[in-house]
């Protein structure tokens, strides 16, 4: 598992970004690492977790592959928990995986943090925003529909 600095400065640099008030993990419980204990966190065993009933969603998805339980699960079930998890339950995800799980992640739409070319250990750190996933193109506003040079002339 990371280190606790690494963890804790990566929450503080997430809650930076965006106010972070609910997190639920999966895989270990890091509720140990927030040092300001600003955040509610929830933890999940991957059962419970699939068994969840969507009653809220959470600021923070966290997820530990490596975790024994996570370990275990094929592809298809690790596909699962997160789509789960990224179109339901959390804003904003960060999984922490062994390298194997590169496919799968990157289909999935998640997002490298760190560069696996730089350390020699079998890890991996994803993250998925839903308001960084797609830039928005430039074409994609009114002033590019329906010819505007129109409007106002003739009736649709």
């Amino acid at each position: 598992m990371a280190e606790q600095n690494v963890i804790t400065s990566m929450l503080d640099d997430l809650s930076q970004e965006q106010p972070i008030q609910t997190a639920l993990c999966i895989g270990q419980n890091l509720a140990q690492y927030d040092n300001n204990q600003s955040i509610q966190w929830h933890y999940f065993n991957v059962t419970e977790f699939l068994n969840l009933p969507f009653t809220q969603r959470y600021d923070l998805g966290f997820v530990v592959m490596d975790a024994q339980e996570l370990a275990l699960l094929s592809d298809v079930q690790k596909s699962q928990l997160l789509v789960r998890l990224r179109d339901l339950m959390a804003k904003r995800i960060v999984v922490v995986s062994r390298l194997q799980d590169e496919k799968l992640l990157r289909a999935l739409g998640f997002t490298q943090l760190i560069d696996k070319t730089r350390h020699d250990s079998d890890f991996a750190l994803w993250q998925f925003n839903i308001l960084t996933y797609k830039h928005v193109p430039d074409w994609f506003n009114s002033k590019f529909w329906a010819n505007p040079e129109n409007w106002n002339k003739f009736r649709w």
